[in-house]
């Protein structure tokens, strides 16, 4: 999957990206490499709330 497992982890990376890309004293490169990165955490980010989502909906008792 990712390095990131940990939602906290991961959101905070990708705060770091954004505060990072923000600055603009980055070469294209540099830039390129941290939105790819930035993707991919926004991925692992979504996909580990919509886990979290799905064991809590099978934990919660119909209404």
């Amino acid at each position: 999957m990712s390095d990131y497992e940990n939602y906290a982890d991961a959101k905070k990376r990708l705060e770091e990206i954004a505060k990072a890309l923000e600055e603009k004293d980055l070469t294209l490169e540099k830039s390129i490499e941290l939105y790819e990165e930035g993707t991919k955490l926004a991925s692992v980010c979504y996909d580990i709330l919509n886990k979290a989502k799905l064991k809590f909906t099978q934990l919660t008792p119909e209404q």
